[in-house]
């Protein structure tokens, strides 16, 4: 067991999101038929967390979480969720339960962020993406970084005391191109729009979920027109962009080039970063907006991965 502790200089309290506990002894392979992911015994130990998400029948998503599982005993999985979609998506689960053996609530579990990148720090984050290790504190599930920086989740009974902002680490969360769905863009997107296939939140292998049809036609028999793309808005204060808002084409403003799918401010760039979802034919020569009229000036960024990924 890592036995590191934490300052509250590397800690921010991520109160945004919520753990979804689903435990039982069908628990694994009632997920495992419902998401787009694995997470059944065969390909989800403790050591591991996987993205996944929870489609509607055509292929939209009502949720993204983060799963792992209880070292302790593997009929618990936990999801780290948006808050604001936690409750619907269990009761959307719990419809479909039937006969299985296994319940679906919220956990009191608090989720954390821990931030470190300097060399003499007296403790170790796990650094590989999604890797998980139990401490005192709780759980650490290693998070995606752009810059190196080490990143992780910590998911605790306990409650910490956190200087940083939750706005450092969602802003960390887009640069490293990790897409959460919420309230506002609940049903809004396939997973190939906000590159959950890329970030490693579908298996074209498992088998079946719902909405499977639609999302595996996009990935075998077409190319995805649709991608999650990186920008940013040079400000001295937080615009309050929301989820799901349109973008336009600045030479096109009649109707919508795409949509938000998460922002936060930047405050040490001083910029609005984006997580944006938009058509990518020619996206290089495109100006886009904000809004048709009067919008901020949107600067593509480079995302730490490639759009396409391997149909086979």
């Amino acid at each position: 067991m890592n036995t590191i502790t934490f300052t509250s200089d590397q800690l921010c309290a991520l109160d945004d999101f919520a753990v979804l506990h689903i435990r039982g002894a069908d628990a694994r392979s009632f997920m495992h038929a419902q998401l787009t992911q694995a997470v059944d015994s065969e390909s989800l130990g403790s050591n591991q967390a996987v993205l996944a998400g929870y489609c509607q029948a055509k292929g939209r998503l009502q949720a993204s979480m983060l799963l792992y599982v209880d070292p302790e005993d593997s009929q618990h999985l936990y999801a780290i969720i948006h808050r604001s979609i936690a409750e619907t998506v269990r009761k959307r689960l719990s419809m479909f339960l039937l006969r299985a053996k296994a319940e679906l609530v919220l956990s009191e579990l608090r989720v954390y962020g821990i931030t470190h990148d300097a060399p003499t720090t007296a403790f170790t984050l796990p650094t590989t993406h999604y890797e998980v290790q139990q401490s005192p504190a709780g759980t650490l599930i290693a998070a995606p970084s752009h810059n190196g920086t080490a990143r992780a989740w910590l998911i605790s009974t306990e409650n910490q005391t956190c200087a940083v902002d939750a706005a450092q680490w969602q802003v960390a969360d887009l640069y490293a191109g990790l897409p959460w769905v919420q309230e506002t863009i609940y049903e809004a997107f396939l997973p190939q729009d906000i590159n959950l296939d890329i970030v490693g939140g579908v298996s074209f292998k498992k088998g079946c979920f719902p909405g499977q049809e639609v999302v595996a036609r996009l990935h075998y028999r077409t190319t995805a027109k649709r991608r999650g793309a990186l920008g940013v808005i040079a400000t001295e204060h937080d615009l309050a962009l929301a989820a799901g808002s349109d973008i336009f084409d600045a030479d096109d403003s009649a109707r919508p080039f795409g949509r938000i799918i998460n922002s936060a401010y930047d405050a040490v760039q001083q910029q609005q970063v984006l997580l944006m979802e938009v058509l990518i034919d020619d996206i290089e020569q495109k100006t886009l907006v904000t809004a048709a009229e009067n919008g901020h000036t949107i600067q593509l960024q480079t995302l730490p991965y490639a759009w396409e990924i391997a149909k086979y």
